[in-house]
C-alpha cells in the first residue's frame, strides 16, 4: 500500500498545533504504518510552520521507526524553509532512536 498525506489539505497553509499533528498522523499514518510500503507526505501550499507541529508529528515518528521511517517515507513539494524544518526535526528524531536502541 502506498499512501499519500496532502499536508494543506489536512492542516491548511500554517501548521502550528503539534497536538493535532500527532494525533492526525496516529490516525491516518500509524494506524497502517506496517501495511504502507511506501509514505509521501506532500507539502506544496504550506506557508509556514511552527518547529512544534513539525516534532510532534515528524519528530516523534522517527524516533519510533528509526531507519525503516528514511527508507520507507519522503517528503514533497517542500519550500526551503519546510525542508529546514524537517531536517532539524528528523536529525533529532533519529538521534533519540538511536540513543533508545543504545540504551
Amino acid at each position: 500500500m502506498n499512501l499519500e498525506i496532502n499536508m494543506l489539505t489536512e492542516f491548511g497553509d500554517f501548521l502550528a498545533d503539534g497536538h493535532v499533528g500527532n494525533s492526525v498522523m496516529s490516525r491516518r499514518v500509524e494506524s497502517v504504518w506496517n501495511q504502507c510500503v511506501s509514505i509521501v507526505f506532500d507539502f506544496q501550499g504550506v506557508n509556514n510552520l511552527t518547529d512544534s507541529f513539525v516534532h510532534a508529528t515528524f519528530g516523534n515518528m522517527v524516533e519510533e521507526h528509526g531507519e525503516e521511517f528514511m527508507k520507507k517515507c519522503r517528503f514533497k513539494g517542500c519550500s526551503p524553509l519546510v525542508k529546514s524544518f524537517l531536517s532539524i526535526a528528523v536529525g533529532e528524531g533519529m538521534k533519540k532512536h538511536m540513543e533508545r536502541k543504545t540504551n
